[in-house]
Order: structure tokens, then C-alpha cells, then sequence
């Protein structure tokens, strides 16, 4: 393997927010064509690269974490023969797994995923987007910056975020996974904006979305939503106004408040603080 391109791999991956795994054979007994060392990575939307010694257990492996998506650490063992069958794989390093090769013999692989499971999508670059980006990122969050304003998408969005998008806030399909671990916040410089973003992520599945704004225009923009036939229900899951209500002026303060939020809610916290508008 050429292990500078495997690493240049490694890191374009990465820089892209792609859920990743990273699979090493670690331990061979008998005759196998997998060897310590061996190394493959495994994208989600993208193709493997690497190898893990071909054949069977290579292709169960991959569909294995494509399947499970592990998000954490884990020891696996293959026991493979010529018995024409699989097992399921358990998350056990006891666990006989028989596979169509042809070669006896024992692999034990470690499964490491590379990336961080909260992406954070703050769509709205100014002055708070910027500084929720920043302490997020700090917090651990994978922060992506979106904004259909060039001019403010410079080099210090990037220090602060871990993707810039600039865009025209129509192609979220490319830009944002909408899965159970989004994070997402709606602050762009306009409330027309704000609302034709929050119409865009409505019926989506995410595990969080707020958005910006004082209880009235929250409540107008709702009730101009209601009157499109967007429902209620669909509303009711906006956390707006954002954040805890720790009366914060300052772009920092704003953030720390939508932070707190953000946080209580992946530390699971049953009981989150928060001010919502009331749409009646």
C-alpha cells in the first residue's frame, strides 16, 4: 500500500464531514490473505480504499459498517473456512463468523470511525453565526458555515468553522445531511430568509433545528407558515426564539445561549430550558 496517498486520502476525507471508518487487520493466525498492518477506510456515500486482503471477509466488513454504523471503537473476529455461509456479526471478539473463502484460518480487525457524530449547520455567517461557529467548534460540534453572501465567507469563516458553503439557500441536498444527528441553526441576515430556510428544512429529519428571531417575528413567521399548510406539529419541533433565555445582547452571548441548548440536548438531558412562541 502507498501509505502517503492512504494518508492524503485519510485527510481529504476528513476535512469533508464524511462519516468515516478506518478498519486494521491487527492480529492473523493460520493461512489468511489478510496481513497485520493491513489497512482500509470505509466512507458512507463514497468508495473504500485500502485493503484488507480481498475476498469475503473484506466485503462482509464493509457492509458490516455501511449496516451498523458504529460509533465506537470495536474488536471484530473472522474464523474463516469453506462452509458456504455466513453468521451474523456480533460485537464480539469470540464470535465465528464463516465466510465462502477458501483458506483457513483467523483475522481479528479494529473498527475505528473518524468523525464527529454532531454536525452543526449554522446557515447565516454574521456577526453570531460566526460566533456560534466558533464556540461550537470549540465544544466539539462539527461546524458547517453557510451564507448566500460571499463577502462575508472569508478566510476567518474558516478558522472558525470546519466547512464554508457559500450558497443560494435552494441546494440544501448537497450541503446538509439531513439524518438523526443534525444540528441545525437558522440566523441568516434577513427574516425572509429565515423563513424560506426553515420551509426548506421542514419535514426533514434532523435531531435539532431553531432559529433566530424575537417572539414576534417567530410568531408571524409561524402563522405565515400555517397559512401555506405547513403543519403546526411540524412547527411546534422549531426551537424559536433560540437558545436559553439568559437575556444575552452580544454576539458571544447569543452563541453561549444557543450553545448551552445545543449541548444539553447531546447530553441528553430530558428537561431542557428554553423560550417558545406560541403559535396560538
Amino acid at each position: 500500500m502507498d501509505f502517503d496517498k492512504y494518508y492524503d486520502r485519510l485527510k481529504k476525507l476528513m476535512s469533508e464531514g464524511k462519516r468515516l471508518w478506518q478498519v486494521t487487520i491487527v492480529a492473523t493466525d493460520g493461512s489468511t490473505p489478510a496481513k497485520p498492518g493491513m489497512k482500509m477506510l470505509v466512507p458512507m456515500g463514497d468508495e473504500e480504499y485500502g485493503n484488507l486482503g480481498g475476498g469475503e471477509m473484506e466485503h462482509s466488513i464493509i457492509e458490516y459498517i455501511r449496516t451498523r454504523q458504529p460509533e465506537s471503537t470495536q474488536m471484530l473476529a473472522f474464523k474463516l473456512n469453506n462452509k458456504g455461509q455466513f453468521t451474523e456479526i456480533e460485537i464480539d471478539v469470540n464470535v465465528d463468523i464463516s465466510t465462502n473463502m477458501i483458506c483457513g484460518g483467523s483475522v481479528e480487525v479494529f473498527i475505528e470511525p473518524l468523525f464527529k457524530k454532531d454536525k452543526l449547520y449554522i446557515i447565516g455567517a454574521g456577526h453570531c453565526g460566526k460566533a456560534l461557529s466558533h464556540l461550537a467548534k470549540l465544544c466539539g460540534f462539527y461546524v458547517v458555515l453557510i451564507d448566500n453572501r460571499e463577502t462575508v465567507l472569508n478566510k476567518e469563516s474558516g478558522l472558525y468553522a470546519d466547512r464554508v458553503f457559500h450558497s443560494t439557500y435552494s441546494d440544501f441536498d448537497e450541503i446538509i445531511d439531513f439524518d438523526e444527528s443534525a444540528y441545525i441553526v437558522i440566523m441568516t441576515h434577513a427574516h425572509l430568509h429565515d423563513a424560506h430556510v426553515l420551509e426548506k428544512c421542514i419535514g426533514r429529519t434532523y435531531k435539532y433545528i431553531g432559529m433566530i428571531g424575537s417572539k414576534g417575528k417567530v410568531k408571524q413567521t409561524f402563522h405565515k407558515m400555517i397559512d401555506k399548510g405547513i403543519a403546526k406539529e411540524d412547527l411546534d419541533k422549531v426551537h424559536a426564539p433560540i437558545g436559553l433565555p439568559i437575556s444575552s445582547q452580544t454576539p458571544y452571548e447569543i452563541a453561549v445561549s444557543i450553545a448551552a441548548q445545543l449541548i444539553a440536548l447531546r447530553n441528553d438531558k430530558k428537561k431542557v430550558p428554553e423560550t417558545k412562541c406560541n403559535t396560538e
